[in-house]
């Protein structure tokens, strides 16, 4: 609380409605969290930042995806991914509009560890909870798993009495899942809170290793701990894969910070097994074939290829309900998509479409490499947000990842933080921001001050 009361005072001002969403949206109900989201883009997109190029590629995808809404036959998820891409690309306006310097840059890093740190150690209570809670009453095995699971249901009941019974059949639940044996957090599903553990993990890294504070960097030492706990209680394979490829990229650091990560990545190991060897048998069960996970998955990658024969160049049209329907009623595969990022979006909007996804994570690639070439303090910035955004990609690769509206979120606010990056670092006054007066040293000739 200290620490947050530090950034309050230190540096106040609208700025801090995009480090609060940053921080909080994870934490909230997912039908509470567009409503912060909302009062800080409304709060923060004032004056004139011009589009990244990130931002562009995003928007032709956007209009590539509405005319896809034209032959799709699936319209009403169309509608609602186009609507939720639309809302959540202003949190890359937003960031941008705020973040103008680095100590604004290092504060959002600090407040994403610092979600990350709340979701995870939720996450670990809630398995400590599953194993051991019965001991003290039976209803504390599963009551807080997932974390708003009671407001959630009520919530639920309450708009289905509102929804039109004629159309109730357009929902594809009426209910809010609710997996026991697997930590959810705030979250409704385990994967999407592992995604966000896996992108915020970096974040918790950077604040360890290049935070000035020495209070900040012991707090990024145990959201760092707390993320890991995290991800590894909610038994996602997937994640559990792409945190080697997140400590992967941020070896890239350097040799100095290098050991220290190899060190840390050891003892985790360790950590999981001796106290979470439920962890590993897990892990091995990717290479049972009898698995039912692994065979779902195995079964639907087959179908959607198939799928894909006569359709790959515009696809069937935006919206999952197309890949769903054929699932369900062609494949009798009951899954609500095709478990892979890339693959949904060719079955969505063909090769053009996941051609241009592709080209929105590319460009934001290079822009990152290119900072890191230029050593110092830029290089841990552009390895820390690269490697965000390889964990997303990393963990897109079994399973669709903007099914969810915090992926969504977060996928767009750090492509947000990285143009505020490359702009922060590579020009010597932020266009269309008015610099204060006493971050003057970091906003002109940033380059020569670090």
């Amino acid at each position: 609380m200290k620490a947050v009361r530090a950034i309050l005072q230190k540096d106040p001002g609208r700025w801090l409605w995009a480090a609060a969403a940053f921080a909080l949206a994870a934490l909230l109900p997912e039908y509470l969290m567009p409503v912060l989201c909302a009062a800080a883009f409304a709060c923060t997109l004032r004056g004139r930042v011009p589009l990244a190029r990130t931002e562009k590629i995003a928007l032709v995808l956007y209009g590539w995806m509405l005319i896809g809404v034209t032959y799709s036959g699936a319209r009403i998820t169309a509608v609602s991914i186009l609507f939720l891409w639309g809302f959540f690309l202003l949190g890359c306006r937003m960031m941008q509009h705020t973040v103008d310097r680095v100590s604004r840059l290092e504060t959002a890093f600090f407040c994403g560890s610092l979600g990350a740190g709340a979701a995870g150690g939720i996450g670990i209570a809630q398995m400590a909870l599953f194993h051991y809670g019965a001991y003290i009453a039976k209803p504390l095995k599963t009551m807080f798993n997932p974390f708003w699971h009671l407001l959630d249901t009520q919530v639920a009941d309450f708009a289905v009495r509102l929804w039109p019974k004629s159309h109730l059949s357009l929902l594809q639940r009426t209910q809010f899942i609710a997996i026991r044996d697997r930590a959810s957090s705030t979250f409704t599903n385990p994967i999407f809170f592992a995604v966000f553990l896996c992108m915020m993990l970096p974040l918790c890294a950077y604040g360890v290793f290049f935070l000035r504070s020495r209070k900040k960097r012991l707090v990024s030492l145990l959201c760092l701990a707390l993320d890991l706990g995290g991800i590894a209680c909610s038994y996602s394979r997937g994640p559990y894969l792409a945190v080697a490829v997140v400590f992967a990229v941020l070896l890239f650091y350097g040799r100095r910070y290098a050991w220290r990560l190899l060190c840390a990545a050891g003892a985790a190991i360790v950590v999981a097994a001796v106290a979470m060897r439920g962890v590993f048998k897990r892990l091995l069960t990717l290479f049972h074939a009898e698995d039912i996970s692994v065979s779902t998955h195995s079964e639907i990658w087959r179908a959607c290829f198939k799928m894909l024969r006569g359709h790959w160049l515009f696809g069937y049209g935006t919206g999952v309900g197309n890949v769903r329907g054929m699932l369900h009623e062609t494949y009798h595969i009951q899954q609500p998509h095709a478990h892979n990022i890339i693959l949904e979006f060719l079955l969505e909007n063909g090769v053009f479409g996941a051609g241009l996804f592709l080209a929105l994570i590319a460009v934001f690639a290079v822009q990152m490499l290119r900072l890191a070439r230029r050593g110092a303090l830029q290089r841990g910035v552009a390895v820390t947000l690269l490697a965000s955004l390889a964990g997303f990609c990393a963990c897109g690769m079994s399973d669709y990842l903007f099914y969810g509206l915090k992926p969504i979120c977060y996928f767009f606010m750090v492509i947000g933080l990285g143009e505020c990056a490359n702009r922060i670092f590579t020009q010597t006054i932020p266009i269309g921001l008015e610099p204060a007066p006493d971050a003057a040293h970091e906003t002109v000739s940033v380059g020569e001050t670090l």
